[in-house]
């Protein structure tokens, strides 16, 4: 039944279809750059900057998928299916112990990637209590430079009154 109906499939009417679409379009027959294809990224691309984001996505990414499943459903009828099943099956000596030292890089990668996004994020709540620390000295230093000052300017004008007044007793010496 299922040859039956491959046999009335008619090529040349299917390219007809074909041809006539891409005239509707306005296709031409030029091939894309992969940089033209349209396309949603998964993740975000960083500028050429540090981003926590980017780095918080691609954690999470990896953490979800960083393990590999050597068992994918097989599709097909019934014969594809026994046959893709069969060579599975001669082939498992050779993709597994692959697929398991890929599964621990993976692993591996996703950890490392993890410790390094807990380690920015550490740092920079580290950082911001620093960063308080500081503001709150350099607001006391700053109080005590301007007290410092008026000291000074204390002491000068003392230092005059003093020079002016030892001018006097030496006057009243001589």
């Amino acid at each position: 039944m299922q040859e039956n109906h491959v046999n009335n499939i008619d090529i040349d009417q299917i390219m007809q279809e074909i041809r006539q679409e891409i005239k509707e379009k306005n296709l031409d027959h030029t091939i894309l750059d992969f940089e033209e294809i349209p396309f949603t990224p998964e993740i975000s691309q960083a500028e050429n900057q540090f981003q926590c984001s980017s780095l918080q996505q691609s954690t999470e990414y990896l953490n979800i998928r960083n393990q590999i499943d050597p068992y994918k459903p097989i599709e097909g009828n019934f014969l594809i299916r026994l046959i893709k099943k069969v060579l599975r099956k001669l082939m498992i000596f050779y993709i597994m112990p692959i697929m398991t030292e890929q599964n621990a890089l993976n692993l591996h990668t996703a950890n490392a990637i993890h410790q390094t996004n807990q380690y920015i994020l550490s740092r920079t709540e580290s950082d911001q209590v620093n960063l308080a620390e500081l503001i709150s000295r350099m607001d006391a230093l700053e109080l005590k430079q301007a007290a410092n000052r008026q000291e000074i300017q204390a002491l000068r004008s003392q230092i005059r009154t003093l020079s002016a007044e030892n001018e006097k007793l030496r006057r009243k010496l001589s």
